[in-house]
């Protein structure tokens, strides 16, 4: 979004310009997610592949060069699902790679993978898997952050659960699981995003 983007280029407190960045990566994620369903010939269901693909893409360029080292891998089911089920899910993810991309590899770091998955599991459920193998939880978890309450909301929409913790081998592990009320479930696929172009490459202005 070219205002917030304007927005936040004229602020000098750190502060703020991360709260409107974070605005800014809400507001790119919703529109992401109308625009895909926009462009599908049914537009009840999305193929959440293709939208989570887009929008780890996004959200790393959201970020610009500084995190261009970080590799991301996806593991997704390729699944149709409807608008009220990946527009919440869209939104979770997106908190939790925010999260990533702020705090688990601080300046200096040599870069690093994050991992994000989706996986049926028994008894009818979905497992969402975002794990990076970063720095890890410095100090317990900000409950009342509003990362944390947006994550639980999310998580609330979509009848699951979400957990947040420390992976032995280092870095963090957040999971939310949920009942499976997708349409179909394909082949799965695994893929990794490919690297920014350009080293100096802007954060996008999609929305």
């Amino acid at each position: 979004m070219s205002l917030l983007s304007l927005q936040t280029a004229q602020l000098h407190d750190e502060g703020a310009r991360d709260a409107l960045r974070d605005t800014q990566m809400r507001v790119n994620a919703l529109a992401l997610a109308h625009r895909i369903l926009h462009e599908l010939e049914d537009v009840y269901f999305v193929d959440f592949r293709e939208l989570l693909s887009s929008l780890v893409q996004q959200v790393r360029e959201g970020f610009g060069a500084t995190k261009s080292e970080i590799k991301l891998e996806l593991d997704i089911e390729e699944r149709q699902m409807t608008s009220d089920i990946a527009v919440p899910l869209t939104l979770f993810t997106v908190e939790a790679l925010t999260n990533v991309f702020k705090h688990a590899y601080p300046p200096g770091a040599r870069g690093g993978t994050i991992r994000v998955s989706l996986k049926a599991l028994a008894e009818e459920n979905l497992q969402l898997l975002i794990e990076d193998d970063g720095v890890g939880i410095a100090k317990p978890i900000q409950d009342g952050s509003v990362g944390s309450r947006l994550m639980r909301a999310f998580s609330s929409q979509l009848r699951g659960t979400a957990t947040t913790t420390s992976r032995q081998s280092g870095g963090t592990r957040v999971l939310l699981t949920f009942p499976d009320r997708s349409q179909t479930k394909i082949e799965e696929h695994p893929i990794e995003v490919p690297e920014p172009t350009g080293a100096g490459a802007p954060p996008r202005n999609d929305v």
